[in-house]
């Protein structure tokens, strides 16, 4: 089983195509209740504010939200409370684990419009145009093109892709520097699954933020 070192954990999982990280193909479970306690550090909270992610996606009340990958809710939970009740949050994960622990979470935190999503890699179990803003969050160097595509499928015409990555340097943690993809490289993968790019900036002192505008037609 693949491991992967982060500041203070070494996580073993699996990304959203079922695969372990970096592609190397040794089996290995989805993300267990283990990753929890690296994917809500105060560190990350600090580096990754999610409520400076959503002002940078310009979120609005009353939309509706993908998070792909969301794992045990670090920006979705924040994404549900800026929408309000008239908004909807969709996670979406591969793993079984951190779908219970969104579904505990969404009752201890009483967050109705917050709804899980267990997935997998050829398919998103929501309807066509069904999101404002779709979120990938550290995960596009993991996915194959067809859960990239099922994104921009539930994406409306006219809505905002949100991606998040680690810039491509060396770092304490992160992924292995071989599958970080610069935000040339990111912006030309998101591109060629009929996106346009609007935005990009910093995202704390290692990730970058890509905004990607879907068109009328998606590249099949």
């Amino acid at each position: 089983m693949l491991k992967f070192k982060y500041p203070g954990i070494i996580l073993r999982g699996t990304n959203m195509s079922g695969h372990p990280h970096g592609h190397h193909g040794e089996h290995a479970h989805a993300w267990t209740r283990d990753a929890v306690a690296f994917l809500d550090t105060a560190d990350r909270k600090k580096d990754q504010d999610p409520d400076v992610l959503w002002d940078i996606a310009g979120l609005a009340e009353g939309q509706t939200v993908v998070d792909l990958g969301a794992g045990p809710g670090f920006f979705a939970f924040p994404a549900a409370a800026r929408i309000g009740s008239r908004g909807r949050v969709y996670a979406v994960d591969s793993s079984p684990d951190m779908i219970e622990v969104l579904k505990e979470r969404k009752q201890a935190r009483d967050v109705p419009n917050l709804i899980p999503v267990l997935s997998t890699a050829e398919r998103i179990p929501l309807d066509d145009a069904v999101a404002d803003v779709v979120l990938l969050a550290n995960v596009l160097h993991d996915i194959p093109r067809r859960t990239l595509l099922e994104g921009t499928r539930v994406l409306r015409p006219g809505g905002t892709l949100v991606n998040v990555d680690w810039h491509k340097r060396e770092t304490d943690g992160g992924p292995p520097l071989a599958i970080r993809l610069t935000p040339d490289e990111a912006s030309e993968h998101l591109r060629a699954a009929g996106l346009v790019e609007t935005r990009r900036t910093d995202f704390g002192s290692h990730h970058y933020v890509l905004l990607m505008r879907k068109g009328s037609k998606q590249t099949p």
